[in-house]
C-alpha cells in the first residue's frame, strides 16, 4: 500500500487551505460495471431455468442466492450514484469554512461557517475487521456538525493536513481547535 489514497487532495496558497475528496467518474463506473455481474445469477437461476415445481428446495435456494446477488447489485449501483464528491475550504479573506459535497443523485450540499464556528479539528481512526486502519481528518463545528475528508492509509499524513489546518487557522481566524 502506498499509503496515499489519490483522491484525497491537499492545496494551501497565502490566502486559501483546500481539502477535496472527489469521486472520480472512473471508480463510479467501475461500481456499476462490477455491479452488472452479480445479476447474472438470477438470470441463470430463475429467468433461463424453466422451473416446473416452485415449491422445490433447489428453487427455494435459487431464489436465495439470487437475492443476495441482487441486493449486491444494487448496493455496488448506490455506490455508483450516491458516492460524495466533497471539499472542504477555508478562505482566510472571507474568514470562512465552506463544506461542499455533491453525488449524481445528490444535490450539492453547501455549509458556510465562520472560521471562529469551528471547534475541533482531529484525526478519526477506521478500524477495519479484514485489515489495517484507515484514517481521516475530522472538523466539528460549533453546532455539533461533524465534516469529514475522505480516508487514508497513512496517519502521518492526515496528522500533516490536521496540522497545517491548525495552523491556518492560528494564522488567520481561530485558534481554539485542538488537536
Amino acid at each position: 500500500m502506498t499509503g496515499r489514497i489519490p483522491e484525497l487532495r491537499f492545496s494551501e496558497d497565502p490566502a486559501h487551505l483546500v481539502i477535496a475528496s472527489p469521486m472520480p467518474w472512473g471508480r463510479r463506473l467501475l461500481f456499476a460495471l462490477i455491479g452488472i455481474f452479480p445479476l447474472i445469477a438470477p438470470w441463470e437461476l430463475l429467468v433461463s431455468v424453466r422451473w416446473s415445481d416452485h415449491l422445490n428446495p433447489f428453487f427455494l435456494l435459487s431464489v436465495a442466492i439470487s437475492a443476495g446477488a441482487i441486493t449486491l447489485s444494487v448496493l455496488l449501483f448506490f455506490a455508483a450514484l450516491a458516492g460524495l464528491s466533497s471539499r472542504m475550504v477555508l478562505d482566510a479573506a472571507r474568514s470562512t469554512f465552506t463544506y461542499s459535497a455533491i453525488a449524481p443523485i445528490v444535490p450539492r450540499q453547501v455549509r458556510m461557517y465562520p472560521l471562529a464556528a469551528l471547534e475541533r479539528i482531529d484525526v478519526r481512526t477506521h478500524e477495519w475487521s479484514d485489515g489495517a486502519p484507515t484514517y481521516s481528518l475530522r472538523i466539528v463545528t460549533g453546532d455539533g456538525v461533524v465534516h469529514e475528508t475522505a480516508s487514508s492509509w497513512s496517519r502521518d499524513e492526515i496528522e500533516g493536513y490536521r496540522d497545517s489546518v491548525n495552523a491556518f487557522l492560528a494564522r488567520y481566524g481561530s485558534v481554539r481547535p485542538q488537536s
